[in-house]
């Protein structure tokens, strides 16, 4: 009497507790590694000109940009109009040949935009340009 053999069929089993831990590692990865790329951008519609190309020097510039809601950055930094002042002052104090940006959103309030040039002229401010796009 011969014995019938039978064939053995292959089951793989995934054990989904294996999925979960390689899903965790992936995400601890993903979140590690992209918290540290935020980065600092003032984002500003500046208005458009004819005119734009100005060679400048690249550590004595300094950029004061207006956001929408009348906020002052002096060289990315968040500063209120009192400190943006003492800032500039010893900025020129420091090297009188700096030369300062103006970059004001095209929506902010002109008066934010006046505040700024009344800063620059009473520190005797004579190395100023306004950013602007170049109009295409």
């Amino acid at each position: 009497m011969r014995r019938s053999r039978k064939k053995r069929e292959l089951s793989l089993d995934i054990a989904p507790v294996n999925l979960i831990d390689l899903l965790l590692v992936m995400l601890i990865f993903f979140v590690t590694t992209t918290s540290f790329l935020q980065l600092k951008v003032i984002e500003l519609d500046i208005p458009v000109a004819d005119e734009t190309k100005t060679q400048y020097k690249k550590k004595l510039t300094h950029v004061i940009s207006i956001d929408k809601e009348c906020k002052f950055y002096y060289d990315k930094g968040l500063m209120s109009l009192r400190a943006l002042s003492i800032n500039v002052k010893d900025t020129v104090a420091s090297n009188k040949d700096s030369i300062f940006q103006v970059a004001a959103d095209m929506d902010s309030k002109h008066q934010c935009f006046v505040d700024v040039l009344d800063v620059l002229k009473a520190n005797n401010i004579k190395n100023l340009s306004i950013l602007t796009e170049e109009r295409k």
